[in-house]
């Protein structure tokens, strides 16, 4: 079939010669182009995002920076066809792991890499680079019923590092025990809040030790849903209908403030954070071609949608 539509073409190339030759005069082009063997034309804009350059991303780490990383993965394959992005959770530790082993491109994560990862990184020859890639807060999580208004700072360190263990304590009659509910060690959000908010007046504060620890924000808020006496923390894009979310006092006495894009944009929640991706190196190739989409008026957008803050 293409051999006969190449014979085609060349008899057509032909008559134009013999029809110029008789005439003297040069062949006007179309006014509509022409398309051989109903080729579609290219993406809108031209040259695609990728560069027209194919391949795999693998994006691995954080459950907190998981709607993000999906969200962009969706949108990327009508921008970037030729490339695929794979994602996939586990917690921040867990993805810097796989971009030190070399099973993932991009490290998702919801803390900053630690002194001895990046030792570990080195070591193995890789070279982390940080790219913020949005903003966040992390909200005090409890079930709809519960009839607590706020909670400071210092009592929010003093329930998850048992010093407290009892509503009556923080002026809730009628709930009985705290069921204090977290993240496991290797999540950036474990790592976050202990550090804002377990050890926000003392930082030799460890985690309550009958903590329950959970492999996701998705499994903290379902747990504090269907939990009276729960209390969870989770990330903004995570608040939700089925939980209800506590304001916070600073320390030093100020008002409280409920957790929203606008608080954690104007830095008056004080449980606020950076997101991060990871990439061993400057970014180059679809690697660059990504996260510089991501970072684009587009990408940007989807984190607003997804419940976080833009950096732009």
């Amino acid at each position: 079939m293409k051999a006969n539509k190449i014979t085609l073409a060349a008899l057509a190339l032909t008559l134009v010669a013999g029809l110029v030759a008789l005439t003297g005069c040069p062949s006007q082009p179309p006014d509509e182009p022409v398309m051989i063997d109903d080729m579609p034309p290219g993406p809108p804009g031209g040259e695609p995002a990728g560069g027209g350059e194919g391949g795999t991303i693998e994006l691995i780490g954080s459950t907190t920076v998981l709607p993000i990383a999906t969200a962009w993965a969706k949108a990327y394959a009508e921008v970037a066809p030729e490339v695929s992005v794979n994602v996939a959770g586990g917690g921040s530790g867990s993805g810097i792991e796989a971009l030190i082993n070399g099973t993932a491109d991009i490290a998702d994560a919801s803390r900053g890499i630690k002194d001895s990862e990046i030792e570990q990184a080195q070591a193995a020859g890789v070279e982390p680079v940080e790219h913020t890639i949005a903003y966040d807060g992390i909200a005090a999580a409890v079930h709809p019923s519960n009839p607590v208004d706020h909670l400071t700072m210092q009592q929010l360190s003093d329930i998850y590092s048992g010093q407290v263990t009892q509503w009556s304590e923080v002026g809730v009659d009628g709930l009985g025990e705290i069921i204090v509910v977290g993240r496991d060690a290797s999540s950036g959000t474990y790592g976050s809040w202990e550090e804002m908010v377990v050890q926000a007046e003392d930082d030799t504060r460890e985690y309550a030790t009958g903590m329950l620890q959970m492999q996701s924000n998705e499994a903290v808020r379902s747990t504090v849903a269907n939990t009276p006496g729960a209390i969870g923390y989770i990330g903004l894009g995570y608040v939700g209908d089925t939980v209800k979310a506590v304001p916070v006092a600073p320390e030093g006495g100020a008002d409280a403030v409920a957790p929203s894009e606008a608080t954690v944009a104007d830095g008056s929640y004080p449980i606020s954070r950076s997101l991060y991706m990871y990439t061993n190196g400057e970014p180059t190739g679809i690697i660059k071609a990504f996260l510089d989409w991501g970072m684009s008026a587009d990408g940007q957008k989807l984190v607003a949608e997804e419940g976080f803050v833009p950096v732009n």
